[in-house]
């Protein structure tokens, strides 16, 4: 059959011949499900599915990590043995070489002036002492005359009290005269931490001028000398 007469078949619907091809008109429903098919097709075809195994990768390589640097921890410092100072040495009254002390006789004060030549910081317990005193009186009547008739000096090392010097007389002490001596201080106990120096003089005051006739007074005062320590082995 020739093409012709085949379109004109097919359009007529009408039974072929033995041995002629025949092809007849699709249904709707049968045309609208090949169309679906195509489509479900494109659509599935557009997807992947990932690979997914139940088994790891053995072949894959490890990943790599990098641990930090390690900040190094601060070393502790170097601990210095300090030398025990041992006990410390109090200030003493004649460390600046020497000190004036004020000290009320009646209606008069009597100004005492120590000082000495040594150096009193570097003084240890069985050094000599050499100290000097000046003593004079200020105010009161000028016309009054007064006699320094006693002199005691006594060192005290919290062991042994010592008399260092005694002088025993009628000394003028009235303006414009003065006492003064110098004093020598043995060696003190061993151990001993301090010297107490103290003086004391005894006036006589006279009542009236030109009266002869007095009155006593007793005046003390004293200072402070710390030692050094001997240093123990």
């Amino acid at each position: 059959m020739s093409p012709s007469s085949l379109r004109m078949s097919v359009g007529r619907g009408l039974v072929p011949h033995q041995g002629e091809l025949v092809i007849t008109p699709m249904s709707r429903q049968l045309r609208a499900g090949a169309v679906l098919l195509v489509l479900t097709s494109v659509a599935l075809s557009g997807c992947t599915l990932p690979d997914v195994s139940m088994s790891p990768d053995f072949g894959a390589a490890p990943a790599s990590t990098t641990a930090p640097p390690r900040t190094p921890e601060p070393e502790a410092p170097a601990t210095v043995a300090v030398a025990d100072p041992g006990p410390t040495r109090p200030v003493g009254d004649l460390d600046t070489g020497s000190t004036t002390r004020t000290v009320p006789a009646g209606d008069r004060t009597l100004v005492v002036d120590w000082w000495t030549s040594e150096p009193a910081r570097q003084w240890r317990a069985a050094d000599t002492k050499g100290v000097q005193l000046s003593a004079h009186l200020e105010g009161g009547d000028p016309d009054l005359e007064v006699l320094v008739t006693r002199f005691v000096a006594t060192a005290d090392d919290g062991t042994t009290r010592t008399t260092v010097a005694e002088d025993r007389g009628e000394f003028a002490l009235q303006p414009p005269y003065g006492y003064g001596t110098a004093l020598v201080l043995t060696p003190s106990a061993a151990g001993a931490g301090q010297v107490d120096l103290s003086v004391q003089f005894d006036l006589l005051v006279e009542t009236e001028p030109g009266s002869g006739r007095y009155f006593r007074q007793t005046v003390l005062d004293s200072i402070v000398l710390p030692f050094l320590q001997e240093e123990t082995q």
